[in-house]
């Protein structure tokens, strides 16, 4: 008897997770689905909606509400602006993707309106580990934030 209720359970559980497995794959490729219908349905060659010209304009992604606007555009060096407040709620800090610059990765921070951080980040190094580090939140990075991010700008 005791066998049985723990079959049972077992069969529950694993019809749930099929449900939701089947859930998750069939929401998560909705999108996908639907601009592939609209890219058939006009026949016509997929062009970018915004010009390059737009791509590299200045993006304020505000006081950090979604930071995947400013993460996501860091990762390209694509010019982007956030703000944010410190945990102490009373530290203004401000980051900055100027865009590259002589090969790198122009980013600056101001910490109160007061540049702290002027750095040119050689091309792939920044990133999110990149910028944890310039905070001192060790990543194994801090020589390249060093070279990056010389006294002396």
């Amino acid at each position: 008897m005791a066998n049985n209720k723990i079959l049972s359970i077992v069969v529950v559980v694993l019809v749930f997770v099929i449900i939701g497995a089947g859930l998750f794959y069939f929401l998560g490729n909705k999108g996908t689905q639907k601009e592939t219908n609209n890219n058939q349905q006009t026949n016509t060659p997929v062009v970018e909606q915004t010009p390059s010209v737009d791509k590299m304009a200045m993006v304020n992604c505000g006081t950090g509400t979604d930071p995947f606007c400013f993460l996501n555009r860091m990762n390209e060096c694509l010019p982007v602006t956030i703000q944010m407040m410190g945990g102490d709620n009373t530290t203004k800090i401000e980051m900055t993707i100027l865009g590259i610059e002589d090969g790198k990765c122009h980013f600056q921070r101001k910490i109160n309106d007061v540049l702290n951080l002027n750095c040119f980040f050689p091309k792939g190094t920044m990133n999110q580990d990149t910028l944890d580090q310039t905070f001192g939140n060790d990543k194994g990075l801090q020589k390249v934030v060093d070279d990056a991010c010389k006294s002396g700008w």
